[in-house]
């Protein structure tokens, strides 16, 4: 889990970079909901931003369910009306 910042405007791969052995990758600063797989096994999620609107997104959550022997089970859920 990192906040992103570091890499100015983060992407997937660039992150997948950074941390070669994750597999999984939670991050944010850009507020930008993704949820993205990198070289087919990395789970690479953005939940946007659960509070006020910023930078015309829509707020938004993200869910991730963990469990033994299954890959990652992820969604992104928008808030509001």
């Amino acid at each position: 889990m990192t906040h992103g910042d570091q890499f100015g405007h983060p992407t997937p791969e660039q992150l997948h970079a950074a941390f070669p052995r994750a597999e999984i990758i939670v991050y944010g600063h850009t507020h930008r909901p993704l949820l993205e797989l990198v070289d087919r096994t990395v789970t690479v999620l953005n939940p946007g931003g659960a509070g006020p609107a910023r930078f015309g997104l829509p707020p938004s959550v993200g869910i991730m369910e963990l469990e033994p022997g299954i890959p990652p089970r992820a969604r992104i859920v928008p808030l509001g009306g």
